[in-house]
């Protein structure tokens, strides 16, 4: 008992503080802010893509894992087993596209 309630508490403080985060911004863009934002959004998105490829390595050993899991007996279920599968031809192309922008290969 004491632990759902825990995680309605963390629930709803998550939600609280992403709304609150949200209308947060849509107030600093009503102030003038905007082109600021965007530039700091510019410089996250950058270091992003700079921490990308440990992300998709991950993700993509994740959901191969995922993928054997689909095809053990109760457990997995073919629609399952095939958005896995898209999943991860998905991570394979942005592998891919990443390997081939990448300033080694230009």
């Amino acid at each position: 008992m004491n632990s759902i309630l825990m995680l309605a508490v963390f629930v709803v403080l998550a939600s609280t503080l992403a709304i609150a985060m949200w209308a947060f911004g849509r107030w600093l863009r009503s102030k003038g802010y905007g082109p600021l934002l965007d530039r700091l959004d510019r410089q996250c998105t950058a270091l992003q893509l700079r921490v990308s490829p440990l992300a998709l390595s991950a993700s993509f050993h994740m959901f191969s894992g995922v993928q054997h899991l689909n095809r053990l007996p109760l457990l997995g279920s073919k629609s399952n087993a095939a958005q896995a599968q898209q999943i991860l031809v998905a991570i394979r192309a942005a592998q891919e596209a990443q390997r081939l922008d990448s300033p080694g290969n230009r």
